[in-house]
């Protein structure tokens, strides 16, 4: 089956992470760059050498999609321009409240009016994210959800953790609740050999960590872990099923704009399942950006 030929809008950070995407998918192909005209024949960073650069989508011959990595301020001017041309688009802009629903609506007016599809939203947030919280709600339809971005660490929690027999490497990461609560969430690394219970159990018989609760986590390096960015971790708690105290966690460290160039590439394959109109990401079956739609 032959790729899907898509084009790039911008080679910034978020242009970058979409390009690396593509270019390691067997599905899709990237056939080109569209700059600015001043900046056309700037040279292309070495993993993107060979990718032809335009100033136009026209000049690329057939596209199937254009993935617009732009400021969010400038993503609906160019979206309306290139869904009046029919082409199908994929957006990102991060835009809140009444501006997103604007400009939801505007992108969806026109790819009505022109008979093609677009995905807006296909980012972190709006994006993915947004999907994590909402099948928790599913699986917890009555409970409380809390997401902590940038998680604290304490330092003496995390020294305490480290003189632990069978530890290599700790960190403790800690969190507000909305109702001021302290959680905390210990990262351990172990070393070789070592059992993660008889550690995780001597850390919370030590006094220091009787004052709140302590989820002990095992990661291969906590090097790694910290030199990673983005902390983000999703908490839902309540009645599920007829029962009280369920409880779903989902943590992760991740470099946003990698993800979200990695969401709308994904969201590239599906176009071609989708009516004209625009679609936010939730609304998109999960199956058809897989690989394997095609």
């Amino acid at each position: 089956m032959p790729r899907r030929r898509l084009a790039i809008v911008g080679l910034g950070r978020l242009g970058q992470a979409c390009a690396h995407a593509i270019l390691e998918t067997d599905d899709l192909a990237l056939v080109g760059i569209i700059r600015r005209a001043e900046t056309v024949r700037n040279p292309l960073p070495q993993q993107l050498a060979g990718i032809p650069a335009v100033s136009h989508p026209t000049q690329l011959g057939v596209v199937d999609a254009v993935l617009i990595c732009l400021p969010s301020e400038l993503v609906g001017e160019l979206a309306t321009d290139l869904l009046r041309h029919h082409t199908p688009i994929v957006e990102a802009a991060t835009l809140d409240g009444v501006a997103r629903q604007s400009h939801w609506r505007e992108i969806d007016r026109m790819a009505l009016r022109r008979g093609v599809p677009a995905v807006v939203g296909a980012g972190w947030d709006p994006g993915i994210r947004p999907l994590f919280e909402g099948v928790f709600a599913v699986l917890c339809p009555k409970g409380e959800t809390r997401t902590h971005d940038r998680p604290g660490v304490s330092l003496h929690h995390t020294l305490a953790a480290r003189a632990v027999p069978g530890v290599r490497d700790a960190l403790c990461a800690e969190f507000r609740g909305a109702d001021g609560s302290l959680q905390r969430y210990l990262y351990v690394e172990m070393r070789r050999g070592a059992d993660l219970e008889p550690a995780a159990q001597a850390i919370r018989s030590d006094p220091l960590f009787f004052d709140e609760e302590t989820l002990v986590l095992p990661v291969d390096s906590v090097a790694t872990l910290e030199d990673e960015g983005h902390g983000l971790v999703i908490e839902r708690w309540g009645r599920a099923g007829g029962k009280d105290h369920q409880r779903f966690l989902l943590e992760g460290r991740f470099d946003r704009v990698a993800i979200a160039g990695q969401v709308m590439t994904s969201a590239a394959r599906a176009l071609t399942t989708l009516r004209p109109g625009a679609h936010p990401l939730d609304t998109i079956p999960p199956a058809s950006m897989h690989p394997s739609a095609g």
